[in-house]
């Protein structure tokens, strides 16, 4: 589905600008000329992101950034003709996601327009891949874990075979199958040796009853409700 992106410039003429080059690179456009009828197209139309003017009629665009950001998570590019870098910052710190200047080149817009949406849409899967099961959170692509906010330092291995238990709560792992998720330099290699980094691994997380529970005779499962 195409992305819509919101316009808020109060001329005209920049408006047909964008809007003509923006649909060209298969984007669904709404436009707007002041600060109030932007916030009501933000909560109309729920924009994907918003190329908004610093300078506005009925309200500035970092007063209009600042609503929208209050409302709404969705990134926004400032657009000023204003080039002091006092100017930039202070469109930065109002909130904006990237800044450009007027005058500027429409092709430029839609780049940046990509870039921003791309690096939204990444940071948003990589949410997405956070593991948060009862108090511990872990981050593949951070390398990190935590309980309840404190920071846990596993190792490699550890961090593996967390990740892996974490990944299917409830789910019992045969110790087998866990050497063949974690294996890496760092291990031994006989499945017994996960019994060892089981136990360091529980006594790091600090949590009582433990979460890593022992399925007798066959492996380990995560799970933090009852059995």
């Amino acid at each position: 589905m195409a992305k819509t992106i919101l316009v808020v410039d109060d001329e005209v003429h920049v408006q047909r600008l964008l809007r003509m080059y923006l649909e060209q690179a298969g984007y669904r456009v709404q436009t707007c000329g002041d600060g109030p009828s932007a916030l009501a197209a933000a909560r109309e139309v729920r924009p994907d992101l918003v190329l908004l003017d610093l300078m506005l009629p009925g309200m500035d665009g970092i007063e209009v950034c600042n609503r929208i950001r209050a409302e709404q998570d969705l990134p926004i590019i400032m657009l000023t003709a204003r080039t002091t870098e006092q100017d930039r910052l202070k469109g930065l710190r109002g909130g904006a996601d990237d800044y450009v200047s007027k005058p500027f080149s429409p092709p430029e817009i839609v780049l940046r327009v990509g870039a921003v949406l791309r690096r939204v849409s990444a940071t948003g899967e990589a949410k997405e891949r956070v593991l948060n099961v009862g108090p511990v959170a872990l981050d593949p692509d951070l390398h990190l874990a935590t309980v309840e906010g404190r920071d846990l330092s596993l190792t490699p291995t550890e961090f593996r075979l967390l990740a892996a238990l974490m990944s299917r709560p409830g789910w019992t792992f045969e110790r087998q199958q866990l050497l063949d998720i974690v294996a890496g330099p760092d291990f031994l290699g006989y499945d017994r040796n996960i019994d060892v980094h089981i136990a360091n691994l529980r006594k790091k997380l600090g949590i009582a009853p433990s979460p890593i529970h022992t399925v007798y005779g066959v492996g380990y499962r995560y799970q933090t409700e009852p059995s």
